[in-house]
């Protein structure tokens, strides 16, 4: 049986020493590949959003759109820094505790708050993003035709981020009934 095999191997591997220390540096927060990708994601978001917050009150006429629509770009841009932010403290303390099969449900559930999280904030980007945008505009028949493109683009990306996620946890769960049903 495949999974025998596993188990044997497995039992058979002879770890390579190494110190405590040698441990600790390998699971610092600085050195961890995984975080400083998403650091790097989170300093080139902030300053890029940072700097369109300062400049859309005069380049795209926040001047003259009302207190509450320009306070719903405001959040709606906040809302892609804050998902990663929350990616990265989700990244830092992925598992907790010795035991596998808990520490696999507990990342299946933080996994699925964290795609509903990524979904919300997309749908709260773009809203924010085409609400701000489409204010005070006279639409005709051309502009309601392009903001329909719009909205497909965005209806299609949204779904495919469903998806990605469903296959994700899917994956997930298939992966932790087969490893502890076979115990």
């Amino acid at each position: 049986m495949e999974i025998d095999n596993l188990k044997s191997d497995w039992k058979a591997i002879r770890p390579i020493p190494k110190s405590e220390e040698t441990l600790l540096l390998m699971l610092q927060e600085n050195t961890h590949p995984v975080l400083k990708s998403i650091r790097k994601q989170i300093v080139i978001e902030v300053t890029a959003w940072s700097l369109f917050l300062m400049l859309y009150y005069s380049m795209f006429d926040g001047a003259t759109k009302s207190f509450w629509v320009n306070l719903v770009l405001i959040i709606a841009l906040l809302m892609p820094i804050f998902h990663s932010f929350y990616g990265y403290h989700y990244n830092k303390y992925l598992a907790d505790g010795s035991n596998v099969k808990m520490a696999l449900e507990q990342l299946y559930n933080r996994l699925k708050k964290y795609a509903l999280i990524a979904i919300i904030a997309r749908v709260g980007f773009v809203s924010g993003l085409l609400l701000f945008f489409c204010y005070n505009i006279h639409f005709t028949t051309t502009k309601y035709f392009l903001l329909s493109l719009i909205l497909l683009v965005f209806l299609i990306q949204l779904f495919a981020l469903y998806q990605i996620w469903v296959k994700r946890l899917n994956t997930l769960k298939s992966v932790i009934i087969t490893f502890f049903d076979s115990e």
